[in-house]
């Protein structure tokens, strides 16, 4: 089960499995007014969960928040990974200028070598469009007086447009909580990074997005 969807500058497109929320960053009135609708839809109406309610609302918006201002422009939050099968993770996209580091080897035309002189010791991994740099790590949470402790897998990934002359890297950052290992959910962003397609040229920088009429993006077979 996998769904298609259009990213927030208008051109670019991305599968991603199970259900999905876009997260609306043109004003946070509107954050605020989709992440109301979707927590009370995956929460429910019952006044016993109203202050869970209200703490989940204040969390997103509060991370939409300061997504808008690291200059993130597409916000994906994942719901389930199969019908009834919860699956929590974070997905940011932004575009970034390539780091000077890269400079003699973009001249030189040799990708790879960019990505390597840019992000010393990320991987370099070969997708259907190029190749493409990726960190990752697990970081242990602390949570609640019990001193129990979760796996995050954190990822980032740094993707060259495909465009003669451009100087920007669409970058990917990814947060996946309680994580058992790292290696069946960095093969699954490893694939979703890959199914990224970009249009035949560059968009135009006030580039309409699909509208979001309902607050859960959900997988079609």
């Amino acid at each position: 089960m996998t769904k298609q969807i259009r990213l927030a500058d208008g051109g670019l497109r991305i599968i991603l499995p199970g259900t999905w929320a876009s997260i609306p960053l043109s004003d946070e009135e509107s954050t605020t007014a989709y992440v109301k609708r979707l927590v009370k839809r995956q929460v429910g109406t019952a006044d016993r969960l109203a202050r869970m309610r209200r703490s989940a609302v204040e969390e997103i918006v509060g991370t939409a928040r300061e997504a808008v201002r690291a200059g993130v422009h597409t916000y994906l939050t994942a719901l389930e990974i199969l019908p009834n099968v919860p699956f929590a993770a974070v997905m940011m996209l932004l575009d970034i200028d390539w780091p000077d580091t890269a400079g003699p080897a973009r001249e030189g035309g040799d990708t790879e070598e960019a990505l390597t002189a840019a992000f010393p010791g990320a991987e370099i991994a070969e997708l259907r469009y190029g190749p493409v740099a990726r960190r990752w790590e697990l970081a242990n949470q602390q949570l609640g007086e019990d001193g129990s402790v979760i796996q995050t897998l954190r990822l980032e990934y740094f993707v060259p447009y495909p465009y003669e002359g451009s100087d920007k890297l669409l970058m990917v950052r990814v947060n996946v909580p309680e994580v058992p290992s790292a290696e069946p959910f960095a093969v699954l962003f490893n694939e979703i990074v890959d199914s990224i397609s970009f249009p035949e040229e560059l968009p135009e920088a006030d580039g309409a997005a699909e509208p979001v009429s309902e607050p859960v993006a959900t997988a079609g077979g």
